[in-house]
This record gives structure tokens, sequence and C-alpha cells, in this order.
């Protein structure tokens, strides 16, 4: 308690230093020398004190340059600094064109992984209490016909407390009354929002990853990663629900290993978008193959924003024996019309 009573007591004694060291530091903007690491960060500061404009730095670094490489590493420790947008919106358009494309997340890709793997761990951690509307097409496939539009439904994605929570309200266009996500036939998905990404992440899962280079995804400049995780100790799981001939539902699940790639914003460490394909499936099961991917973008929340999913894809080849038959099955999923979920809301438990 002493020492902190101690440190505000001297906060505007350090203020003022600040203030006066800015001073003096840009009375000498007209100097050869470009700006140094800890000068740029002591400027931030003096910034965020009052001490100096956000615009008067930005004309020093144009008029002075910068000694220091304008690293993803570097603007993700501006961005903890709370440095103005402006300043990181300078820097980000100084860097060489090209300079990432030929290596730096690269050459500095522990460091640069292990910011993702932060951001990805993290990500449930940060996200607000919301609903959104999923709208969900699905599709068979024909060797005539290709692609047919067979059902829809729609429902109300509600997340809080760190869990997504499913409320049908449509199926084929027609009013739901009982219709639950677990109890809905045919080909589901969950788990965009935070878990398929979180088990990639853990450090639990032993994923092997691999980088590729630069890449353009939902209009965003990204860096694209590669991936595997082995079966054990953490696979993916893959649960197929039939209906029994005494009309019960029965499910049989496995896990599996996969692969796949991520698109990461440099800039945030975000995920982008995730691809992911399973590997190895029992021969007997019925499902063959299962793939598919989550695009992340911007949505805004009250005027603040957020990576969340906007659009994902999950594709099904099933071995239906009893038929005879293979069947490829595609849903399209839409997150629209996000908001802030209100305190007041109140979610029946299951």
């Amino acid at each position: 308690m002493g020492c902190r009573f101690s440190w505000l007591l001297s906060y505007g004694a350090v203020c003022s230093w600040l203030a006066l060291g800015a001073s003096v530091f840009l009375g000498q903007e007209s100097g050869p020398e470009a700006l140094t690491e800890e000068q740029v960060l002591s400027l931030v500061t003096s910034s965020k004190l009052g001490a100096v404009s956000a615009e008067r730095i930005v004309e020093l670094i144009k008029k002075r340059g910068l000694q220091v490489s304008i690293t993803e590493a570097f603007l993700l420790e501006l961005q903890a600094r709370e440095t103005d947008p402006v300043i990181l919106e300078t820097l980000r358009a100084l860097r060489r064109p090209g300079a990432e494309s030929k290596g730096r997340p690269e050459a500095d890709w522990p460091r640069f992984l292990e910011s993702v793997r932060a951001k990805a761990l993290a990500y449930t951690d940060d996200l607000p209490n919301f609903i959104c509307t999923q709208v969900t097409q699905r599709h068979v496939r024909s060797p005539q016909r290709g692609w047919k539009l067979v059902d829809n439904f729609v429902a109300e994605l509600t997340y809080f407390g760190k869990e997504e929570h499913y409320k049908i309200l449509t199926v084929g266009n027609n009013a739901a009354t009982d219709a639950t996500i677990e109890n809905l036939s045919g080909t589901t998905s969950t788990g965009e929002f935070g878990t398929e990404m979180r088990s990639l992440f853990d450090p639990a899962a032993n994923t092997s990853f691999r980088f590729e280079g630069r890449a353009q995804s939902n209009g965003h400049e990204t860096v694209r990663i590669a991936y595997e995780v082995l079966r054990k100790p953490r696979g993916r799981t893959i649960t197929y629900t039939y209906n029994t001939e005494q009309g019960m539902n029965t499910k049989r699940t496995i896990v599996t290993a996969y692969r796949g790639r991520c698109w990461i914003d440099p800039t945030s460490f975000q995920l982008v978008r995730l691809e992911y394909e399973a590997l190895d499936v029992p021969k007997k099961f019925p499902i063959i193959r299962s793939e598919g991917a989550t695009d992340y973008d911007l949505a805004d929340l009250e005027g603040k924003k957020y990576w969340l999913p906007v659009r994902a894809e999950v594709l099904l080849l099933v071995d239906l024996v009893d038929r005879g038959a293979r069947v490829h099955t595609r849903n399209v999923i839409e997150f629209k019309r996000y908001r802030k979920f209100e305190a007041e809301v109140r979610i029946a438990p299951d």
C-alpha cells in the first residue's frame, strides 16, 4: 500500500519530466539521425500524457525516418501501449513493400507463432456477450444435377458465459417448436466461436505449424500457415447420428487426426480464415470424408469492432450402407445481425 501511494504522489512529476523530455526532443527534430525504438516508445508515452500531439509525432517520423524495423511484434507492443491510431497507420504505411513476403515472419517465426497462439487462446476471454442470427442452407450433390438445396434452418445464437447457446427458430421455412441443435436431423455444425481455434492452438494438442508466406483472404492481407494435428492427444471429433429401425436416435463418435491451413492478420494476429480436413477416418465409419472452413471478419458491436465468424462451410461424404449409396452434403452457414446481449434477457437452461 505504501509503494502504491508513493507512486501516486510522484505521478505528476513523472508527467512533467516526460513532457519536458518530449519538448527538448522535438526541438531537435531537424537532426540527421533516424529515430530508435526507445525514442518512438518514449514519444508514444508522451502523446498519451498529452505532452505532444499524435500529428506532431507523425511529422517527426516522416522527417527523421526510423532505425527500428517495423515488425509485427513491434506493432503489437505499440497496440498494447494504446498508441494513437494515427501513429500506428503511419508506421504500417512506412513498412517496406514486400518485406514481410521475403520472410520477416518466418525469420521471427517462433515469436510470431506464439503471438498468434496467445491471441487464439484469449479469443473467448475477449468476446462480449452477444446475439446473432445463424442461417444454415443444406445441400446434397447428385452426379446429374450437382449441388441442390434440400432445406435450411434459422437459429438465434446467443453467446454468453463463454459458450454458444442455440434456439432453432425455423426448419425448412416452418416454425420450429421442439427442435434443438442436438436433435436436428441432417448435418449441423458448432464451435465456430472459439472452440475450433482454441483446440488448434492449445499447446496440449501438439500441433505442428509451417509458415507458407503471404496471401489474401476475404480482402485482408494475411500470413498463411499450414498445420497438422495428430489423433492423440487432441484430434478432431466427428459424430454421426442416425435413426434405428425402432425409431431411436443413435450416435457414433470417432476422433481423427486432421490438417489444414489458417490465414492470420499480421497486425492483430487474429485468425481470418480456418480450413480443416479429417485424416485417417476408419473405413467402417459412415462419414468417409469431413472438411470445412470458417471465415472471420470485423463486426461492430455498439461501436467497437470484434473479429467474429461471418461464414462457414461443412462438407461431408457419407456412406449410407443401408441404401447402397454415398451422399455428398454441404452446409453453407452465415452469421448475421450481430448485436449486444442485454443483461436483462434471460436464457432458460436446457
